[in-house]
């Protein structure tokens, strides 16, 4: 399940305000169709296992928790916002700042430049005894209940670049089974089956440790999370009653091409409360906006402004 109304945090205390500068016009190239690099190992003369580490999954979780490899596309299309879905991590600054970079052209060029998938050799996914501890504590409920194994072998694994450096994740996820064999993530998720988000989310686990790391929103926020994720700049600005809604409206319309996200108030009564969106843009006089949990919504300026305390933004980096 993803988190509730009340339980869903944005980013914790905000930090201190990354300035005050409205986007200005990018001269960003437009890209052509995105085409996530590619390595065919199985043509490479010399072949040898990959074996990678397994990010311990949280420890609150109520979910009936599996590993398995999930054979999902990277991206059935271009990525797009509604690729992402926050899962069950406190981590919606990652899932809105995913979606308003899919919804830019120079956001989609980011994602495109940091995933690498390599297939068509063996892959081994290991996991720790407190790991596969975990993993059999959850699963003792479920009726078709197996003991975890510790390595699981696949034919996939993806290098992704986070924060200048590049870590690699195989394409073997935490999941819950229902409905048959359909596969439902119990962390970022997606309706289109992209495995992108999931990838990246993966990678930042493995990044700070583990997913019970990535879901302290206490200590990761979005002043951490921007320049990693989008490779530049945060900027931003306060929004309270004195804050001109003309900023606030030329901020939104500029969101067509600079990934842009709100913050909603801790007592926000017209969207969710003290969660993150990402701000696709204005039509018809209102802001548009895409929630991680999967879903558009509208709302004029002067709503916007009763709702939401910040507004971020910046222009990806290479």
């Amino acid at each position: 399940m993803t988190l509730g109304y009340k339980g869903v945090r944005f980013p914790g205390p905000l930090g201190t305000g990354p300035g005050n500068t409205l986007p200005g016009t990018p001269g960003w190239r437009i890209p052509g169709p995105l085409s996530f690099k590619q390595v065919d190992l199985s043509k490479n003369a010399t072949k040898s296992t990959k074996t990678l580490a397994m990010p311990p999954p949280t420890q609150g979780s109520s979910s009936i928790i599996r590993a398995k490899a999930v054979d999902w596309k990277l991206a059935p299309k271009t990525p797009q916002p509604e690729d992402v879905i926050q899962g069950e991590l406190a981590n919606c600054p990652v899932a809105a700042i995913l979606a308003a970079m899919a919804h830019t052209s120079a956001g989609r060029t980011r994602i495109d430049n940091m995933i690498t998938e390599f297939s068509g050799g063996a892959v081994k996914t290991t996991f720790t005894a407190d790991i596969l501890k975990t993993l059999s504590a959850k699963t003792k409920d479920d009726p078709d209940y197996k003991p975890p194994v510790n390595e699981i072998t696949s034919q996939r694994y993806f290098s992704v670049k986070l924060g200048g450096k590049e870590y690699e994740v195989s394409d073997v996820f935490y999941v819950q089974y229902s409905d048959g064999n359909d596969v439902h993530m119990i962390y970022m998720q997606s309706k289109n089956e992209a495995l992108w988000p999931c990838v990246i989310e993966k990678a930042y686990a493995s990044l700070i440790g583990s997913y019970q790391e990535l879901d302290d929103d206490q200590k990761h926020k979005v002043d951490e999370f921007w320049p990693a994720l989008t490779g530049g700049k945060l900027q931003g600005f306060a929004v309270d009653e004195k804050t001109d809604l003309n900023k606030i409206i030329d901020t939104a319309k500029a969101a067509k091409t600079v990934p842009t996200i709100g913050a909603s108030r801790d007592d926000a009564k017209d969207v969710l409360d003290h969660h993150g969106f990402a701000i696709l843009g204005v039509n018809g006089g209102k802001i548009e906006m895409y929630d991680p949990h999967g879903e558009k919504k509208t709302v004029t300026p002067e709503v916007f402004k009763k709702n939401f305390q910040r507004m971020y933004f910046g222009n990806p980096g290479a």
